[in-house]
Parts: C-alpha cells; structure tokens; sequence
C-alpha cells in the first residue's frame, strides 16, 4: 500500500468511530468516551501504518497523538463505568500492557473505588 492509499484512507479510519453509539438515544457522551471515540480508530490507523510503510516522521506524528489522547483520557474524571472501562484500554494497549499499582497512579483506583462506592 502507497503512502497515498493510507492517507486516502485516514478520515475513513477516524470517522469509522467518531459517531457515538448513544448519540442515536439522545444521550450525550461523556468526555471520557469522546476521547476515546477518538482515540480508538486513531490507535487502529497507526498500527496499520506501521505495516504498511508510512514515513517514520508522519507516523510519529500520529503516534504522538495516540498518546496525548491517551493521557488526556486517563487524566479526565471519569463519570461512568464505562469511562473507567476506557481508561483500562487505553492505560493497557487493550490489554498488552499491565495496570498502574496504587503508588504509580492512585487517582486511578480512587476512582475505581467511587465507581463501586468503595471508601476512597
């Protein structure tokens, strides 16, 4: 696949997930999930990219940008349990990397534990 061809296929990639799927229900999504609306295709098309030789610079780029999403959504309160499920995903890789422990990220499990209704 060219270069073209990927860069052609980017704004597929990225509205593939933009459409909330509560959006239909009129319920309004939290800003968790609108991050993570946009993270997850972003996180797909870049792992493509790498295999299908997109320029080093132009992938770091949106490596980059994976990332800072990322820390935006772990960073970002979450409301629901749905959020927290997202923040594991993106904390994760979905699931290729292990959890923060209570000293690397205790914000995390305080809000784990509010989730539930845990002491916090």
């Amino acid at each position: 696949m060219k270069r073209r061809d990927l860069m052609r296929l980017a704004p597929a990639a990225l509205m593939a997930g933009a459409a909330p799927a509560v959006g239909a229900a009129g319920v309004e999504e939290t800003p968790v999930m609108k991050l993570f609306r946009e993270w997850e295709p972003l996180y797909q098309f870049v792992g493509a990219s790498a295999r299908n030789g997109m320029p080093e610079e132009e992938w770091n780029q949106l490596h980059n940008r994976v990332w800072d999403i990322a820390d935006l959504i772990v960073a970002t309160p979450a409301q629901t349990a749905q959020d927290f499920i997202a923040k594991v995903i993106c904390n994760t890789v979905w699931g290729e990397h292990g959890l923060p422990d209570e000293g690397q990220n205790p914000s995390l499990w305080a809000e784990a534990r509010a989730l539930i209704g845990g002491a916090a």
